[in-house]
């Protein structure tokens, strides 16, 4: 028997490791999966029953349900087979020289090709209430470009995972088997090309500093085979006079990644990501095979079943209509008001943490109890369903990659039309059915849908000292993301904006550099964390748990044991040493069990409520401990 004393996680949730069990399609099984798949079970039970009309549906369901029949008809889909995919690759197949591409560059973009460029409209750092066009970098084949550093003994074995896969796309698809393999070969010389241009996922996570404007001619300028300048003006059906990169590394180098000379591998490299892409919609078959290179990556013993993957690409184009049926099947008007009291009670707590800081100067201490008061607080679901997914239509008299396209089309010109104009505040990110919650930087809001509004993280009729270690902390959490290394680059209106004094800024880089180092040399299964990676959430971590503990002694029947408790059991989890690799490389967020362990060394009321001693696997000397909010 573990003692809480020696290993917080393993002792509260001993009972659950030794029974749980990963289902074969998934890398894990954690507190957040038990809860989304009882999700997705209760839904794709009901979408059944609407599917096959023995029950009707509301009217708001009619997108989503006709595209779930068509997903889930595998008997066309088979009979199918790489039909569609062929057809598809006739766009890329084509194009015989970069000149062909630019010209078909924004209609591929569009239908939802993958073809390197990844842009879009989003909210613009600098002045976050109006939209603006962003650029991003390539993708790579492998997760980040740490995995193809000489030493990283996982990039050959995947990258051979990848091109077996690839080859026995392409052969289905019809090329022959010496024609697969060149293809895949020179898409990989043409992937080899990325990886020291594009940044790391630990770059990636400081994205307070990935903002880099430059006028639309100065980035056309950046290549002479692709004309920038149409491409984005095509897309937003307007002149465009500006962009913002998130990286100008890559942008500097790109005109010796888009030469003439790699014209053929580069079409090589598009054949190949899209052979994958769109044979993921075709037969059950090709969806399995197309699938095997992610299922190296997470260690997921097999494919998603047929009603699974057909319920998940609904989802994936009409969640929000979902999510409206199951907010109103399982979340009360009680529960949200009963969670916009703690979430109130939070922030009154982070109000009284700041207003009695001692290590902020009083300006700067107004200016973040200023941001605090202008978070936005969003529970359970969107006010409204977003009206575009009702006024789509699915078109059933043809075939499942050509409403995809038809739909990624739709919705692609939707996010570019919003170029230029005023931000929506009021809209959701997640679907109300989402086991997850985060905070906004740019809208400045906290965001928790009905999803995660359920036990283990809330029980609406449990004590309070349990949803305090539970949803609490949770809310606790993205209310600290407001004030992590990325989010306190924001301003109360959600702008990024340097509202500190230097002195205090350094301050508060020095406490979050002690977190670094509380973190550092630590591993879960011979994984290594990487603390620089998870610092942000590690601050939430350590944050939130701090609010919520001194939100929950404002209830008398308070037990720091109960709260602990619930704090170890929303982190439980068992995951393939695959999927722990994975995590440790490219999430932000730490490993389950240190999540569970690490932050809870830090409060003597831990330690007091267990009886742990020096000597104790959970101990943590006084001298060690770090806090910051």
């Amino acid at each position: 028997m573990v003692r809480v004393q020696d290993d917080l996680f393993a002792a509260i949730n001993e009972d659950w490791l030794k029974t749980a069990k990963i289902r074969p399609d998934m890398p894990s099984a954690s507190a957040f999966t038990d809860l989304y798949l009882s999700i997705e079970d209760d839904m794709r039970a009901d979408t059944e029953v609407f599917a096959k009309g023995e029950k009707n549906s509301p009217a708001y369901l009619k997108n989503f349900i006709d595209f779930y029949k068509l997903a889930n008809d595998w008997q066309t889909r088979n009979a199918q087979a790489a039909q569609p995919v062929v057809q598809s690759l006739k766009r890329i197949t084509a194009l015989t020289s970069f000149e062909d591409f630019s010209k078909a560059l924004a209609d591929l973009d569009l239908s939802g090709y993958s073809t390197s460029f990844n842009v879009g409209v989003t909210p613009d750092f600098k002045q976050a209430d109006r939209y603006i066009f962003w650029v991003d970098e390539p993708a790579t084949i492998l997760p980040d470009s740490t995995y193809y550093a000489a030493d990283n003994p996982q990039k050959e074995p995947l990258l051979a995972t990848w091109s077996k896969m690839t080859t026995q796309l392409l052969m289905t698809a019809g090329y022959s088997a010496d024609e697969a393999d060149k293809i895949v070969q020179d898409a990989k010389q043409f992937d080899a090309l990325l990886p020291d241009l594009v940044l790391s996922r630990e770059e990636q996570m400081a994205y307070y500093k990935n903002y880099h404007p430059k006028a639309i001619h100065d980035f056309a300028a950046y290549l002479t085979t692709i004309d920038l300048q149409t491409y984005v003006n095509t897309l937003v059906g307007k002149p465009v006079d500006k962009v913002i990169l998130s990286s100008e590394r890559f942008w500097d180098s790109a005109k010796d990644v888009y030469t003439d000379a790699n014209w053929s591998i580069f079409k090589s490299w598009l054949i190949a990501k899209n052979v994958a892409k769109f044979s993921s919609l075709a037969s059950y078959d090709l969806f399995k095979q197309s699938g095997t290179f992610s299922r190296a990556l997470t260690g997921a013993a097999q494919a998603a079943e047929p009603a699974r993957e057909a319920y998940a690409l609904a989802h994936q184009q009409f969640g929000f209509l979902l999510g409206e049926y199951f907010r109103i099947k399982h979340f009360s008007p009680e529960a949200k008001h009963n969670v916009e009291t703690m979430i109130n009670k939070m922030i009154s707590v982070y109000r009284d943490r700041l207003t009695h800081n001692d290590w902020l100067g009083s300006d700067t201490i107004k200016k973040a109890i200023s941001k605090l008061d202008h978070i936005a607080i969003k529970i359970g679901y969107p006010d409204q369903v977003p009206l575009r997914f009702l006024k789509r239509k699915v078109d059933l008299q043809t075939s499942l990659l050509e409403n995809f396209e038809v739909l990624s089309k739709q919705e692609a010109q939707f996010s570019l039309d919003r170029w230029n104009t005023k931000v929506d505040t009021t809209e959701w990110g997640m679907t109300a059915d989402t086991v997850n919650a985060y905070y906004d930087p740019q809208t400045n809001s906290i965001n928790f849908p009905a999803g995660i509004l359920q036990a283990p993280f809330y029980d609406f009729d449990r004590g309070a000292s349990a949803n305090y270690g539970g949803i609490g902390a949770v809310i606790a959490h993205e209310v600290s993301h407001a004030f992590d290394t990325n989010g306190a680059r924001f301003d109360e209106k959600g702008s990024l904006n340097n509202w500190w004094t230097d002195e205090d800024l350094k301050k508060f880089t020095d406490k979050a550099q002690a977190i670094v180092r509380s973190w550092s040399g630590l591993d879960l299964d011979g994984a290594a964390v990487n603390p620089k990676l998870t610092l942000t959430e590690n601050i939430a971590d350590l944050g939130g748990l701090s609010a919520a503990l001194q939100a929950g002694h404002t209830d008398a029947n308070f037990s720091s044991k109960s709260f602990f408790t619930t704090w170890a059991t929303i982190w439980r989890m068992k995951a393939s040493a695959e999927y722990i690799k994975l995590l440790t490389s490219i999430d932000e967020h730490a490993p389950n069990k240190l999540r569970a362990n690490e932050p809870v060394k830090n409060f003597q009321e831990f330690f007091d409520a267990f009886h742990i001693e020096k000597g104790d696997g959970m101990y943590r000397a006084p001298a060690d401990r770090v806090s910051l909010w």
